[in-house]
């Protein structure tokens, strides 16, 4: 029986399996921690609904930007598709700050 258990050990993927297997048990008979924590950003959220939230500067900002990146790539390219490519990036960011909770 000895040289039995010592030629299974001699192949190193088997000692890694077996290494695998160890560890793996010892993972899961690991007890689960829990951590209790105090929300420390719950004073701030009026703040950033009001820097993030629909009508705020942020978005005013963003529209102004598109804008004019459309107009800046409608006079580059001559493209019409281009330009009426602002309509789309508007309903896609009005969609995003509707996703996110408030």
């Amino acid at each position: 029986m000895n040289g039995k258990i010592r030629s299974f050990f001699k192949t190193p993927r088997k000692m890694g399996a077996v290494a695998m297997a160890v560890m793996g048990l010892a993972i899961v008979m690991t007890p689960s921690l829990h951590a209790y924590a105090d929300d420390l950003f719950k004073g701030g959220k009026s703040t950033i609904n009001d820097t993030f939230g629909s009508g705020s500067t942020v978005i005013w900002i963003l529209y102004i930007l598109e804008i004019m990146a459309a107009i800046f790539a409608y006079v580059k390219t001559k493209n019409l598709a281009v330009f009426g490519g602002i309509a789309a990036v508007i309903v896609f960011v009005n969609v995003v700050f509707g996703i996110i909770p408030q």
